[in-house]
């Protein structure tokens, strides 16, 4: 796992420059995630998958897909990544490349632990929240876990942030116990 993501680091580095240095950071995520699905594709891994297929066919088969769909200089970086033999790392580098485009816009995500569904609006108080205490913009996407009891666990990167019930009850009980 750690190989494939050093293989495409470098790719999802260079793409951001180029895409900051031309502002063109939302393009190349179009792109980017039209690229990512047409290499995901189940037909499309059964052809380039076939033992008589060449690098040379799956280059034309992926361009003739793509060309109307993507920029040229896309084009080119898939060109780069299937002479290379690199076709299989489209899917880290895409995701390398939107982590540092959200970083760049000071975005992070945040996984909100709830013990019962949240609306929109509690949602968006957590998140404003969480952007006031750590200065960024906040990414929030959600998970019910009944074991919480109550109350929400915020992951936001390495840093949990517990205020469910069962927290409170472990808590408790490592207090009364030591």
């Amino acid at each position: 796992m750690a190989e494939v993501i050093t293989l495409a680091r470098p790719y999802a580095q260079a793409l951001f420059s180029l895409a900051k240095e031309t502002t063109t950071l939302n393009d190349w995520s179009n792109d980017l995630d039209f690229l990512r699905n047409v290499a995901n594709d189940e037909y499309f891994q059964s052809t380039i998958g076939a033992p008589d297929i060449k690098l040379g066919d799956i280059e034309n088969l992926f361009l003739t897909i793509c060309a109307d769909q993507v920029s040229a200089e896309a084009c080119n970086f898939i060109r780069l990544l299937v002479r290379n033999g690199r076709l299989s790392v489209l899917s880290d580098v895409v995701r390398q490349y939107e982590a540092l485009k959200a970083e760049d816009e000071g975005v992070v995500s945040a996984v909100i632990q709830s013990a019962f569904e949240l609306d929109e609006a509690q949602i968006q108080k957590i998140a404003d929240i969480f952007s006031k205490k750590l200065d960024k913009r906040i990414s929030p996407s959600v998970t019910i876990d009944p074991n919480l009891i109550g109350g929400v666990k915020v992951h936001v990167g390495d840093k949990v942030w517990d205020a469910s019930v069962r927290g409170r009850l472990q808590h408790m009980a490592v207090t009364l116990t030591n």
